[in-house]
């Protein structure tokens, strides 16, 4: 089991499938085994899938199935895609006042008129990736 603390948030990796049972420990469950991805009930409505979300998912569980693909490679491919997804939220993302990071201008954001899920789901990037003002 690996932890990473992300800002209100945590990614842990499992190998006992009986995790995916127990929807009290994630909102999101991603079986490569069985390629499928399982959102928890009480996370369904913050959680929505839109579009952005539906590309990456597929993104890992088709570069995960291919047999021809090392994990790293897997991995290469997820960072790749994430890099995708920072590329178009740097728009939408200003200076900060101290000058050393990049911080979510959630008025530009909400301007763009992304729908509701792509919109969440761009800022909880944001939050995770310590780009909010506080």
């Amino acid at each position: 089991m690996i932890f990473e603390y992300l800002e209100l948030c945590y990614i842990a990796g499992f190998v006992d499938l009986e995790v995916s049972n127990r929807p009290d420990l994630y909102d999101v469950f991603v079986n490569l085994a069985e390629s499928e991805i399982t959102i928890a009930p009480l996370a369904k409505e913050a959680m929505a899938m839109g579009k952005l979300h539906k590309e990456m998912g597929q993104l890992i569980v088709q570069s995960a199935e291919d047999p021809e693909k090392s994990d790293s490679q897997v991995i290469q491919d997820i960072a790749l895609k994430t890099r995708e997804i920072f590329t178009n939220l740097a728009p939408f993302s200003e200076v900060s006042a101290d000058g050393e990071k990049r911080v979510l201008n959630l008025e530009a954001l909400k301007q763009k008129r992304f729908p509701p899920a792509t919109e969440n789901f761009l800022y909880h990037l944001a939050a995770a990736e310590q780009m909010l003002k506080i």
